[in-house]
């Protein structure tokens, strides 16, 4: 099995290609780059050079994954846009996954075995006084869809957990009322957390044989209107 996936939905860009043989020996490709721009004019020469770096060819590929959100709106099209053409080109499936599971899933990797019996809270700055929120249990499944919920909502929330929890995210030092130096029940890491497709193809090479594949369709995840409107009163009015 190979898998490619990307992700332009933040303020990352980032592609990964992931082979499986025969005896379930894994080999994972990935490029991977932070930035605020410019993610169209990057995404192709990326996924050139991971699969220069898999010695694959994008024929070869069996599967294609993207996030597909919440996140920038522009960021968000073209990530999807560009797996839809290279899925439907090679005639492969097209998996998405939300980005904030897909966050989660980074945290949970690059945390290993600390702390892998808490919860854990993404929480991402999505501007306008609101932040991306989604919760996960201690094995990443998880535990409520994700929502964009004011600073004050996502504390009343936190205020309310019993169990320990790990909250992660440029949108956590927005949330009031939180004392993470109060408590071991409650701590804070990777401030800076952006999505990585690596770990975004590693969510789709473990679903099983069962996995219900229409709950992770590839539409984008919108979880409020576009900042762009169409103005009233200024357009001609169709004869």
């Amino acid at each position: 099995m190979n898998i490619l996936a990307l992700d332009t939905s933040m303020q990352a860009c980032s592609v990964a290609v992931l082979s499986t043989d025969a005896s379930a020996q894994t080999r994972l490709s990935a490029c991977y780059e932070e930035r605020e721009r410019g993610h169209a004019e990057h995404l192709m020469a990326m996924i050139d050079e991971a699969l220069s770096m898999s010695s694959l060819s994008i024929k070869q590929m069996d599967q294609f994954a993207v996030c597909r959100g919440p996140g920038a709106f522009t960021g968000v099209r073209i990530g999807i846009a560009a797996a839809r053409g290279l899925a439907m080109t090679c005639h492969k499936p097209l998996t998405g996954i939300g980005t904030l599971q897909v966050m989660a899933a980074r945290v949970r990797h690059e945390l290993k075995h600390q702390n892998r019996d808490h919860n854990l809270g993404i929480a991402v700055d999505a501007r306008r006084g609101e932040i991306y929120w989604q919760m996960f249990d201690q094995h990443g499944n998880m535990l409520a869809a994700p929502l964009a919920l004011s600073p004050q909502a996502i504390g009343a929330i936190i205020c309310q957990q019993q169990a320990p929890l790990i909250l992660a995210g440029s949108g956590v030092a927005l949330i009031p009322d939180i004392q993470l130096d109060k408590t071991d029940q409650l701590t804070s890491t990777h401030p800076a957390l952006q999505p990585d497709a690596a770990r975004l193809a590693e969510l789709v090479a473990g679903f099983g044989a069962d996995e219900d594949l229409s709950m992770h369709c590839a539409s984008p995840l919108y979880l409020r209107p576009a900042d762009a409107k169409i103005q009233s009163g200024y357009a001609i009015e169709r004869q």
